[in-house]
């Protein structure tokens, strides 16, 4: 499940909007006029007690169906989350599906994506107290701290980092810092906004 809530959480930030004036409702409303976005990532968790670091990378696709997390090395395998499930799909290819219904950490983090789907940073604000910086440079940097007892239950802060340039806004790493002190540092690359999904890609989605 913490593995899960990490992902869910860095969804909403994979966003082109406009620099001058960038706040979250414009990040969360920038997010809802985009309704696909398709990547790669480089995931890296840092073991606190020993220092020693893992690394996996893979593709990613964020979606109104849901999100896809598909990890290539070091070992292929797959997480699918809906409004309403979470898909796990091994290298030998496994499937299992958790249904959300029962499980209120899910419900919880489904809502608050939902919210920022929709452009409502209220919602996410309600759940997270935002700091935001910039550099002279364009580079920003946002640590959200949760207020919410379920999130904080798993994390301490999540850290956003990007460049403003060009009239835009990049998120170029997120590093997400769990309650055990842990840490799992996301790197993203290559994003694209398709208007559409292919049929294979929305096939992803589906629970049979």
């Amino acid at each position: 499940m913490k593995r899960f809530l990490s992902f869910i959480l860095i969804s909403f930030v994979f966003v082109s909007v406009y620099a001058q004036g960038i706040t979250l409702q414009s990040v969360c409303e920038g997010l809802a006029k985009t309704p696909n976005t398709t990547g790669d990532f480089v995931q890296i968790k840092t073991i606190n007690a020993s220092g020693r670091k893992l690394k996996s990378s893979g593709a990613f696709i964020i979606a109104k169906e849901g999100i896809m997390w598909k990890t290539l090395k070091p070992f292929p395998s797959t997480l699918i989350v809906t409004n309403d499930s979470m898909i796990q799909i091994g290298g030998d290819g496994t499937k299992s599906v958790m249904s959300g219904a029962d499980n209120q950490v899910f419900q919880n983090i489904s809502q608050t994506l939902n919210s920022v789907f929709e452009g409502n940073s209220k919602s996410l604000e309600k759940n997270f107290t935002v700091e935001f910086k910039e550099a002279s440079d364009g580079t920003w940097t946002a640590v959200l701290t949760p207020r919410d007892s379920t999130i904080g239950s798993v994390m301490k802060t999540l850290t956003l980092e990007g460049k403003a340039s060009a009239g835009a806004v990049e998120l170029n790493s997120l590093e997400m810092e769990e309650t055990s002190s842990n840490k799992i540092r996301y790197e993203f690359a290559n994003q694209k906004y398709p208007k559409e999904l292919t049929a294979d890609e929305k096939a992803n989605f589906t629970t049979k």
